[in-house]
């Protein structure tokens, strides 16, 4: 049996390298086009790996495009892997191929689905995993065919647990290829009843309210800093986008919510709603702060 896979970010290549070290042939791959990369956190170009491979392979704007059905009806195929797309696969694509269209999602379904996983795994603390389901017409709701868990580091970024999560993809692809080539995997029925569901993040999201306490203003930096668009305040009207922060195990100073208490080598010294926040890494026209101004 062989594949098809659709992407256009960093677990796309991992599932690609999965897949392809453990045997199974894969014969085209479709990649998100360049010319949107600036529109979708984490792009990566698959043109390289297919190209490398000798893999044949077509660069999309829409999923639905006439070249996609073009290219896949070119070839004939046993699974569709969509990796890493935030486009849904419509039903007449997912019916193409012979055996199965199968997803991946980072949370420990049917625990997490929906929206920004990453992000709602940082910000709420909860457990991550690697699963490959077979798609249906509800977003993340097919049958299981295998679920690895990935652990979550206390001070965790978003590109560390993207990382580790790749690292995780790529393994159990690599484990379940020759599953995938004798058209014989898992099919594990999702519990409905357990299942919860994360909400769409946009990057305004990521405006920083200095009220809340320094260890939620923390876990909103790491869940959103990069591949993803940063958390971010202003000052003096000017957008600063703050990639990573630390909280200081001290007491709080008496002072504002936003306000800058202090300098320690040349990081802002921030006072929250609740204990005090180190700007470690900020991006701004002019990131020079001084003591006694006041962020938001």
């Amino acid at each position: 049996m062989n594949a098809v896979l659709i992407g256009s970010v960093s677990s796309s290549v991992a599932a690609l390298r999965g897949l392809s070290c453990g045997g199974l042939e894969i014969a085209g791959v479709l990649g998100l086009h360049g010319r949107h990369a600036g529109r979708v956190s984490d792009y990566h170009d698959l043109e390289p790996f297919a190209r490398e491979a000798r893999i044949p392979f077509y660069a999309f704007e829409k999923v639905t495009d006439a070249g996609v059905y073009a290219f896949l009806r070119e070839r004939p195929f046993d699974w569709l892997f969509a990796i890493g797309l935030s486009q849904l696969i419509p039903e007449d694509i997912r019916a193409m191929p012979t055996a199965g269209a199968v997803g991946f999602h980072p949370t420990p379904l049917p625990e997490g689905r929906g929206r920004a996983p990453v992000a709602w795994t940082i910000l709420l603390q909860r457990p991550a995993a690697a699963n490959l389901f077979f798609l249906t017409d509800e977003a993340d709701a097919g049958d299981i065919i295998a679920q690895r868990t990935v652990p979550v580091l206390p001070g965790d970024y978003a590109a560390d647990l993207i990382a580790r999560t790749n690292d995780v993809l790529e393994q159990m692809c690599a484990v379940l290829s020759p599953a995938f080539a004798a058209g014989r995997v898992p099919r594990i029925p999702q519990d409905p009843a357990k299942a919860t569901y994360y909400p769409r993040r946009r990057p305004e999201d990521g405006l920083i309210d200095w009220t809340r306490t320094a260890e939620e203003i923390y876990r909103l930096v790491r869940a959103v800093s990069r591949p993803y668009p940063g958390a971010f305040t202003h000052r003096r009207g000017e957008k600063l986008i703050i990639w990573r922060a630390e909280p200081v195990d001290t007491n709080t100073m008496p002072g504002q919510p936003g306000s800058i208490m202090d300098i320690l080598s040349d990081r802002p010294v921030v006072q929250t709603g609740g204990g005090l926040l180190v700007l470690t890494e900020m991006e701004s026209a002019d990131t020079t702060l001084a003591v006694g101004q006041t962020l938001g």
